[in-house]
């Protein structure tokens, strides 16, 4: 799988700069990329004050989505990418992924969300979820939730090769990027690609370091701190032997019980 990261200075609020950006790339990297990967809450940026997210929050099939679709189809290159997501009366931080085709294949919403802020404004999801593309078991995470090792573990115990991680990650929290994303692939035995977004929103500045990591926990692919593009191919073979290198999978002994 040829993946790629969109790690992008954003415009809180503005929903057609932002397609724009992404059609941008994805127009540029047809015929070179299987699958494009956007920040956390890419369509209207992560910093943004309660009230414009919810007025924003579109469902899976707004208009938006309608674009990413065809978007998609037009250069045929997979998209995942994040958007505050409607449902009823509820908002979710979901990231939705369209195939080269245009068509839906999986929607995620955020487990874990982090601060009394994000309380406020989504629900948390409820369910791991999976899709295949190019031959690979994918499973998408956002952001706070890639940083508990339980999430990252029953991703690979659901089979994902792959592991995809939109966050909109501070800089004061770059040890995470650089130190936390490489543990989470080598102890699972899986690909684990991190994208987070650069420059400044509101009062947040943020680190960058989007990668793309082995299941060896080596680097592919790994951006600075500025507006960039990130690509690696990925070989699914590198995932078993990985595994039998370091078989963390096989021999953990979870059931374990005794005395506290």
């Amino acid at each position: 799988m040829r993946l790629a990261l969109l790690q992008n200075d954003s415009v809180p609020l503005d929903t057609e700069w932002q397609f724009t950006a992404l059609a941008e790339v994805a127009q540029h990297l047809s015929g070179a990329a299987d699958l494009l990967v956007t920040p956390e809450l890419f369509m209207t940026g992560y910093r943004i004050p309660a009230d414009d997210m919810r007025r924003l929050a579109e469902p899976a099939d707004g208009p938006f989505a309608r674009r990413v679709a065809a978007l998609a189809k037009e250069t045929g290159v997979a998209i995942l990418y994040g958007f505050p997501e409607r449902d009823g009366a509820l908002v979710y931080n979901s990231v939705q992924v369209f195939d080269g085709g245009g068509n839906s294949i999986a929607r995620y919403r955020k487990l874990h969300l982090p601060s009394a802020e994000e309380r406020a404004m989504f629900k948390a999801g409820d369910r791991l979820v999976t899709f295949e593309l190019k031959g690979f078991k994918v499973a998408p995470l956002i952001c706070y939730d890639v940083e508990f090792p339980e999430s990252v573990r029953a991703c690979a115990g659901a089979g994902a090769d792959l592991v995809i991680a939109p966050t909109a990650l501070r800089k004061h929290w770059a040890q995470i990027a650089e130190m936390m994303i490489p543990v989470r692939a080598l102890e699972n035995g899986v690909f684990l690609a991190y994208a987070n977004q650069a420059g400044t929103e509101a009062d947040w500045d943020y680190a960058g370091l989007s990668c793309i990591i082995d299941p060896e926990g080596q680097a592919l692919a790994r951006a600075g701190d500025q507006p960039a593009v990130i690509l690696a191919e990925l070989d699914k073979t590198q995932v078993a032997r990985a595994r039998a290198l370091l078989p963390y999978l096989a021999d953990a002994r979870f059931k374990v019980t005794g005395p506290v």
